[in-house]
């Protein structure tokens, strides 16, 4: 294996890419990491606990620090994959069809982010569920209103569940025509012509930021309406966190800057030249 590819076998053009200043010059609050820390030893406590009880015959007693310790686990994972700034590979997947007919290049979704975020969004809604019946058969008046609140909590995190497994897997294409986006809760798709720029930005967590102007080709569907809007929030401008990619996001960015500055190269986004020259570095591949 050369010196400049990965394991995968697809050259290493991620880690040559320099990595955009504006998540470089970002550091997540220290609040945020001491917040965390301790969500994660309140979650090995409750694992030991639960672990204890059952060393001593009492296994039933410590099934609910069990299931409290795979929550806030859980938690952790979803959290250190948003707020994780660790690189991932720098392998696209292959040519796949868009909407409009032509096909393009494709950066999934990860798939260990749809884990981490639905497994915490099941726990979540059993949770509720078990909260609002309890709570409705106390036949209370606290009881009741304490099983309505909770109740539709529990709707809406079913329906935001069930919209992205309808929508997935999220993935982001590079067509010939312009740039597809399905994110967890909505589909956004802008022409190249209306491609203003490319930024990487911080919102919270690390974006790419496809910055356009509204023009007659741009489609948005919003299945949740504007509840779910996500990153459609912010139309004209099409968001893409960068947590929820496979790729590294690195990658991404410098391939969508390059293909924005060179029109005249776009036809090849439909062929495995495209995904060549991205695999290659796409810094280091312009043409002469």
């Amino acid at each position: 294996m050369g010196a400049n590819q990965n394991r995968s076998g697809w050259p290493d053009g991620g880690s040559a890419l320099p990595r955009p200043a504006g998540w470089t010059e970002q550091r997540l609050p220290v609040r945020l990491k001491l917040s965390m820390g301790f969500v994660a030893l309140m979650a090995l406590g409750m694992a030991a606990g639960a672990a204890w009880l059952s060393w001593t015959g009492r296994p039933a007693t410590g099934i609910p620090l069990a299931a409290g310790a795979i929550f806030l686990g859980h938690v952790v994972g979803l959290s250190t994959r948003v707020w994780g700034t660790r690189r991932r590979s720098s392998r696209t997947s292959t040519l796949t069809a868009t909407p409009d007919g032509t096909k393009g290049v494709t950066f999934s979704y990860s798939a260990w982010s749809y884990y981490w975020l639905t497994a915490v969004l099941v726990m979540t809604e059993l949770l509720a569920v078990a909260v609002t019946v309890g709570a409705a058969l106390s036949a209370t008046v606290v009881g009741v209103v304490l099983a309505v609140v909770i109740g539709v909590l529990a709707m809406v995190v079913g329906w935001v569940l069930v919209t992205m497994l309808r929508l997935a897997p999220g993935k982001l294409v590079l067509s010939p025509t312009g740039v597809h986006h399905r994110s967890l809760t909505s589909t956004h798709f802008i022409p190249w012509y209306a491609i203003v720029g490319v930024s990487a930005d911080w919102i919270g967590t690390p974006i790419i930021a496809v910055k356009a102007f509204p023009s007659a080709d741009t489609r948005v569907r919003r299945p949740m309406g504007r509840f779910g809007s996500g990153e459609v929030q912010f139309l004209p401008l099409m968001v893409i966190r960068t947590a929820w990619l496979a790729t590294d996001p690195t990658t991404v960015y410098h391939a969508l800057s390059f293909y924005h500055a060179h029109p005249e190269l776009r036809a090849e986004l439909a062929t495995p030249e495209a995904l060549d020259r991205i695999g290659n570095g796409v810094h280091k591949a312009l043409p002469a």
